[in-house]
Formats: structure tokens, C-alpha cells, sequence
């Protein structure tokens, strides 16, 4: 309504003050409904401005009426957005003209939802590097430079040695400990281990949690094999998975790639 008294964007110069309203709300993706034949350089223009997933969609035109005329032209309207926008150089995703009732609309938007999910996730992650690659694992060779400069994805590296500290330190000293040691035990059965690798499991992961909380991590990519069962006699499967069911992925064999994927 701040833009127009009917709350749409009808001309080009309007567009810079709606791309303004969306980036001052932080919003994650922008939908352009064409509900008639819309106005395609207005709408690129905004586009192109938030820079966020964009959603094209338009209702289903009804036939012509006998004289000839028609209510509206969404399709016509959607053709030329799609084609500005590819113009623009602005990625885009379209749902077939359909009704807002249908089951195509409803898979198209929650399809939409979820890649612009992912695609926020993908552009500016950090991803917490732990260790090497294993030397035998060409498979998960990463250039960090790239990653960077296309992408603006940061790793964020850490040492084993620093995490082994941090897991004696606080499998010692860290109360919280004891009790996610009381959480696991409810739920899970650590049959033939001793106490203190239980222990060190639970540190292992409140210290990934605390690390990941202190970098704003994305994911994290944890050399796995097999330098950890040396240095602290446990591995890390099970709280790599503890911590993706937290909303914090792991990937094994510091697969960088991997844990953005």
C-alpha cells in the first residue's frame, strides 16, 4: 500500500521504491503474480534490483468472449516479462498458468519455496573446514578461491588439534556435558563403551554446536578418517549426524562441496 493506493507496481519509476521496500524487509524471494498482462521492464527492473529467487506466475486466461474480446492477457503478459528478465540477465522460475486452487500452482509454489530455500543457503555460506582433506580422497579436492568469488562462500578452517583441546578441556570442566551424556543415554544405547568416550562424544558435539553458533556456520566439513580415532579414540559419524538433524550439515572427508550440497 506504501507504493501505490492499490498496492501494485505499475510503471518502471515505481520500481526502485519497491525494490527498496523488499530490501529493507530482507525478504528471501520475491513472487510477480501477472494477474493481467503486467508491465515486464517495471517488473525485470525490480527483479534484477532485490537480486533474491524470483516467481513468475499468471492465472489461466479464459476463452475469448463471442465479440472477441477478452477480460485479460496473462500469458501474453508473461511471455513478455520472462523474455526482460532473461534480458536482464535475472534467473527466474515459472508456474504454468493455472488456477491458485489447483494442485499445479500449489506443487509449483512449494517447489519454488524449497529452492529458494537452498539457493539463500548456497550464495554467502560459510562452511567450517575441519582439517585436510584426506590423502587418499582426490574426490573432494576444493578451490576456495572460486568459491569465493562466484559464490561469496567462505570456509572457515579449524585444526584437529584445536578441536581435541576443546574436547578434553570440555569433557572435564564443561557441565553441559554430563547432561547431554543423560539426553544420549535416553535415547540411544552406547553398549561396550567406556564412560569417558561417551564423554567425549557429547563434547564433540556441544563443541561443534558452539563453534558453528560463534562462526555462523552454514555446514561443516569434518575430516573424519582417520586422524580424530587417533587423537580422541572416537569417531564422528554419529554426531555428524546429531548435528545435520540440528539444521547444521556435515559432510565427511572435509567434502566442502559436499556439505553445500
Amino acid at each position: 500500500d506504501s507504493l501505490s493506493r492499490e498496492g501494485l507496481l505499475f510503471n518502471r519509476h515505481e520500481a526502485g521504491k519497491a525494490a527498496k521496500i523488499f530490501i529493507d524487509a530482507e525478504v528471501d524471494a520475491v513472487f510477480a503474480p501477472h494477474v493481467n498482462f503486467g508491465t515486464e521492464d517495471a517488473v525485470a527492473k525490480l527483479a534484477k534490483d532485490v537480486g533474491k529467487p524470483f516467481l513468475l506466475w499468471g492465472p489461466r486466461d479464459e476463452a475469448p468472449l463471442k465479440d472477441g474480446s477478452r477480460l485479460r492477457d496473462s500469458q501474453c503478459g508473461l511471455f513478455a516479462t520472462s523474455k526482460i528478465l532473461s534480458r536482464f540477465g535475472v534467473p527466474f522460475s515459472y508456474i504454468v498458468n493455472s488456477r491458485v486452487d489447483s494442485p499445479v500452482f500449489e506443487r509449483g509454489f512449494k517447489t519454488f519455496l524449497a529452492a529458494a530455500r537452498a539457493a539463500n543457503s548456497f550464495h554467502n555460506a560459510r562452511i567450517g573446514q575441519v582439517s585436510t582433506r584426506p590423502g587418499d580422497f582426490y574426490t573432494v579436492i576444493v578451490n576456495e578461491g572460486e568459491l569465493l568469488e562466484r559464490w561469496g562462500i567462505e570456509t572457515v578452517p579449524i585444526t584437529l588439534v584445536d578441536i581435541e583441546k576443546a574436547v578434553l578441556d570440555m569433557a572435564k570442566s564443561d557441565k553441559r556435558v554430563n547432561d547431554e551424556v543423560s539426553e544420549l543415554k535416553a535415547r540411544v544405547t552406547f553398549k561396550d563403551m567406556e564412560e569417558d568416550m561417551i564423554k567425549r562424544v557429547a563434547a564433540l558435539k556441544l563443541m561443534l554446536i558452539d563453534w558453528a553458533e560463534r562462526e555462523n556456520l552454514t555446514a561443516i566439513a569434518f575430516q573424519c578418517w582417520d586422524a580424530l580415532q587417533l587423537a580422541l579414540g572416537i569417531v564422528p559419524c554419529f554426531v555428524n549426524s546429531e548435528l545435520t538433524a540440528l539444521g547444521i550439515p556435515v559432510a565427511c572427508e572435509t567434502d566442502i562441496n559436499g556439505a553445500l550440497t
